[in-house]
């Protein structure tokens, strides 16, 4: 039986930004493409950088995208949480689009109560690129007062930095509510082998941060593990069946 592969971490929409190299505009269809020519089935997906603002748009757009490709795309929400219209944005993305998690930067605010209480009221994940000056450390109170909400730290904890992403194994150990995407972090090979010793396999999911990373790239990452069939399973897709509660 073939194995579904997901993509936990990949952007759409349009960058309005202009100081990264996210100001370019990601049509829904260049990560279908991509995807596809990588051998994986779905994607997660959700906005690339917006102002605060306008995330509720960004969020919009995002459901248009899905409801096009209902069999490709899985939609996930993205706030500013320093904004404060960041929770109502959010209960819109959840009640009006159903959305099945949330996307957060730390550099744009740090997850409130209200998003929190939100996530946990719903049962939905929270992926988190934390602060790269901070690390995922910062993590560690909202994993103490939340233990219920599923926490995915994005990049293994960081796409180049070391010790951040040892921080991540540490609470994937430590909290059982944590799990680490593969995205970008793979980068440092060592570090991927030792995240599914120490995390273990259950708590691994594979991720592209398509487009600007080719997911067949980072699924070959993954496959230069040599887990046995069952492991790898795991980590392509069972484990994100598994949190986002999908069939």
């Amino acid at each position: 039986m073939r194995v579904m592969i997901i993509d936990c971490h990949t952007h759409m929409g349009k960058g309005m930004i202009l100081e990264f190299w996210w100001a370019i505009e990601i049509p829904p269809e260049l990560v279908i493409q991509l995807e596809e020519k990588a051998g994986v089935d779905k994607a997660v997906i959700f906005p690339v950088h917006y102002p605060p603002e306008l995330y509720d748009l960004a969020n919009k757009e995002v459901f248009e995208a899905v409801r096009k490709y209902p069999d490709k795309l899985i939609p996930f929400a993205k706030v500013a949480a320093s904004h404060p219209k960041a929770t109502e944005y959010l209960r819109s993305a959840i009640e009006e689009l159903g959305v099945k998690g949330l996307k957060l930067h730390s550099s744009e605010g740090y997850p409130t109560r209200g998003i929190m209480d939100l996530l946990q009221e719903h049962d939905l994940p929270l992926l988190i690129h934390t602060d790269e000056r901070k690390g995922p450390l910062e993590l560690v109170p909202l994993l103490k007062a939340y233990p219920d909400v599923k926490v995915i730290i994005a990049h293994l904890g960081s796409p180049s930095n070391y010790y951040h992403q040892l921080q991540a194994m540490y609470l994937a150990e430590r909290f059982d509510n944590v799990y680490l995407d593969t995205s970008v972090g793979s980068d440092i090979h060592e570090n991927l082998r030792l995240a599914v010793k120490r995390a273990g396999v259950d708590r691994i999911l594979f991720g592209s941060d398509a487009p600007v990373y080719h997911p067949a790239a980072e699924r070959r990452k993954i496959e230069l593990l040599e887990l046995n069939k069952k492991d790898e399973a795991k980590i392509f897709g069972e484990n994100l069946k598994r949190v986002l509660k999908l069939a």
